[in-house]
């Protein structure tokens, strides 16, 4: 199951929400052709799905994301209708960060811009459902927050995890004082393995060692984050 990013959608005049020109004139197409997902419509990069105890459901940042737009139509009226005794683990991914240490303020696209506005106008519908944990890339590096909501650590929000560190060059632009929500910080090419209820970091091949996991545990209704693993100091 895929998520589409910039560099699969992004064109000027193809009606998306940037006009960058990183799909190199894709504008979309062959990824729909390539990943036919379960999505509403053609070109509607959104949906959802059950895996196990989990259920999925997938945003694209590349498209609008603002009330009364199609995409927050079926995220509002998907995540009321998951079915927590079916599936009660509730993730949520999508490119662009919601939460992410980074010095891009540019506009529109810039990474401090985009997790503005998804905070904005996205965060409070994961708060409201409960949603466990939030995965994002587009930013080449591993991040791992608190429980957080309205940037300030929550006992039973989402935490939010990037995995942008799976290959590419890596991104050092994060500012010399992480923020408050910032638990784990590193740069370094991994990949991530996890099973539910635990979720985990897995070894490097460079250092051959895991360096971040955690787990998430359901006590009387609300959630929280527990370290199992050895964490070094971040970098």
């Amino acid at each position: 199951m895929v998520c589409i990013g910039n560099h699969e959608r992004d064109f000027p005049g193809s009606n998306g929400l940037f006009n960058g020109t990183d799909s190199g004139g894709e504008c979309g197409v062959p990824h729909e052709r390539r990943f036919p997902m379960p999505r509403p419509a053609l070109d509607q990069a959104w949906y959802g799905f059950d895996y196990g105890s989990a259920h999925f459901v997938l945003m694209s940042t590349e498209h609008f994301f603002y009330p009364g737009s199609p995409q927050y139509q079926f995220l509002e009226t998907h995540l009321k209708a998951v079915d927590r005794t079916r599936t009660p683990w509730l993730i949520f991914a999508g490119h662009r960060p919601m939460y992410i240490d980074s010095t891009n303020y540019d506009i529109p696209a810039g990474d401090q811009t985009v997790a503005r506005e998804l905070r904005k106008y996205v965060e409070p519908l994961l708060n409201e459902y409960r949603v466990d944990v939030a995965f994002w890339g587009h930013h080449h590096s591993y991040q791992r927050t608190c429980p957080v909501y309205q940037e300030h650590c929550t006992e039973g929000a989402t935490t939010h995890i990037v995995i942008g560190m799976a290959g590419k060059g890596l991104s050092k632009n994060v500012f010399a004082q992480r923020p408050s929500w910032i638990e784990y910080l590193d740069y370094e090419h991994w990949d991530c393995r996890g099973s539910l209820p635990m979720l985990l970091r897995s070894p490097s091949s460079i250092s051959e060692m895991t360096m971040d996991g955690f787990t998430i545990l359901w006590c009387s209704g609300n959630r929280r984050v527990t370290i199992l693993l050895y964490t070094p100091p971040m970098m």
